[in-house]
């Protein structure tokens, strides 16, 4: 490893060349002898970082990578530079680190190097005082429009430190509010989730309203929309409930707004028109299989590949009666498969979740009691909405909607389950650890994170695996409702996209589908 240290002052630089090479005694050099000092890797490694345009400063030619190194720390934004990686004197600038913003790895070239400029935090002592037009020629801060020294652009005061560091430039990263840690020239903030983005992020798409046209209905938009669901990997289609209307319909591409939309069904089994549905599931792995849960009828309809005539729907839960057997359904609702077929859905009237085998003809309480009762404790629900599998933790998720909070259980476990509240459970409110009438669920499949709908706080809060709070990345934060694209009036339900880069949410009320971009 080498150490190329530099002397700053105030109006000229003096650079000495001091080269050691450590073998195996470990020499310590203090941040307090030089302003500034580089470090360079072994050769055959080169510089990534999170974000080349945003971080390559410049890709030059030079001599030698002494004079690279001088390039860099000549350069304000500078703090990794790299030599010899494409060609044997190509020196390539960047702004960043080797933690987060980027990282070393092995090139291709044997030759190359990565060079690290370490900086005194003795070049920011004089941040926050007051200053004319320049900071006493200290080259790292700059006087502020409020005539006090301040970080140079690209960079924020790191108190804990006492320096100013780079700026992230990567979309998503973690932040911190009031510090100035997203790259602003990218229009980059922290957002209310304290990830680094731009504004726009908060702000829906409308992909159908009450203006939408059908391609195969006269009925024109979509009225009082409630449970949606995705359809494929590659192109984002998606299965709406058009409760209003009573009635299914497809987007078969999320990209050509208001376009492109279909009837999917408006009968269920036996020729009854459907009535009151509320929410759908796409099971995947069985071509395009949609089940729908119907108020009216009180029953889960099954929609083999998506078709109405050949083959005919048919029933797979529910006698049609309202009461509290175990081959009746009262109010359902939430509803998924598992990789078995066997259909599980919440009761809300019935303040239980039933499982339903495949050709069953009663279903097996798995949460909630036999004579229907609601409750509180860790064994009860009241009026449970949406629900959610991780088949592979073997987790059911159920928002029980009217105790505010959201109860995983363990499918593992002798039914009916005894549950843990994992979101919400501290009464009605719109605080960071509650909520209000939660409707729906969504899983992540990268980090496990909960998203759920959020009903009577018009909003929709992101709910990371052990969290005691949630954060709310669409609608309002203090749960008002609106019709702006940033604001909710009772969203039911949502769905997330394969890639989990969209997130589409019913807003109810408005009478519209919103598209949000997550990070």
């Amino acid at each position: 490893m080498f150490f190329y240290p530099f002397y700053n002052y105030c109006s000229f630089h003096t650079t000495i060349w001091l080269w050691s090479l450590f073998l195996i005694i470990k020499q310590t050099y203090s941040q307090e002898i030089f302003a500034s000092q580089t470090i360079l890797s072994s050769q055959g490694n080169q510089y990534i970082p999170a974000n080349m345009p945003a971080q390559l400063i410049s890709i030059t030619n030079t001599d030698s990578i002494k004079k690279c190194s001088i390039l860099c720390n000549n350069n304000v934004l500078c703090r990794i530079f790299d030599y010899g990686v494409s060609s044997s004197k190509q020196c390539r600038l960047f702004e960043g680190d080797t933690n987060k913003l980027g990282q070393i790895v092995s090139s291709s070239s044997s030759q190359a190097q990565v060079g690290t400029l370490q900086i005194s935090a003795r070049l920011f002592a004089e941040y926050g005082s007051p200053c004319i037009s320049t900071c006493n020629q200290i080259r790292y801060l700059r006087c502020g429009s409020n005539s006090t020294c301040e970080c140079m652009p690209h960079t924020y005061w790191n108190a804990s430190i006492s320096m100013c560091i780079p700026q992230s430039p990567i979309l998503g990263a973690s932040c911190q509010q009031n510090m100035s840690m997203c790259r602003q020239d990218l229009n980059y903030t922290c957002l209310q989730f304290n990830q680094c983005g731009p504004l726009s992020v908060l702000s829906g798409t409308t992909i159908a309203d009450d203006t939408t046209k059908m391609s195969n209905s006269p009925t024109v938009g979509v009225n009082s929309p409630t449970g949606i669901d995705i359809l494929g990997t590659n192109s984002d289609s998606i299965i709406i409930v058009d409760d209003g209307n009573n009635r299914i319909l497809g987007l078969w591409d999320a990209d050509t707004n208001y376009t492109n939309i279909s009837v999917v069904a408006t009968v269920g089994a036996s020729g009854q028109s459907l009535s009151m549905p509320l929410d759908v599931y796409v099971n995947a792995r069985n071509g395009c299989d949609i089940y729908v849960t119907n108020y009216a009828t009180s029953q889960v309809v099954l929609y083999s590949n998506m078709q109405t005539i050949n083959p005919l729907p048919r029933i797979v839960a529910g006698d049609g009666f309202r009461g509290t057997e175990l081959s009746s359904l009262y109010f359902p609702y939430g509803v998924v498969v598992d990789s078995h077929k066997n259909v599980i859905v919440a009761l809300m009237l019935n303040h239980r979740v039933m499982f339903w085998p495949p050709n069953a003809l009663n279903g097996t309480i798995i949460v909630g009691h036999i004579s229907a009762i609601s409750g509180a404790t860790s064994m009860d629900l009241d009026m449970p909405v949406g629900i959610a599998i991780d088949e592979h933790n073997s987790w059911l998720y159920v928002a029980d909607s009217n105790n505010h909070r959201i109860q995983r259980y363990n499918l593992n476990d002798t039914w009916p389950c005894n549950g843990t509240t994992v979101a919400g459970g501290n009464g009605s409110g719109s605080r960071s650890n509650q909520l209000s009438a939660p409707s729906y669920i969504k899983i992540s499949n990268k980090t496990g994170a909960l998203y759920i709908v959020d009903n009577g706080n018009n909003r929709i809060q992101r709910w990371n695996q052990g969290a005691t709070e949630g954060v709310t990345i669409a609608g309002d934060i203090n749960g008002n409702p609106g019709s702006s694209d940033t604001t909710f009036n009772y969203p039911s339900a949502l769905a997330i996209n394969h890639n989990e880069t969209f997130m589409y949410v019913t807003d109810y009320n408005n009478n519209r589908v919103q598209r949000f971009q997550l990070i």
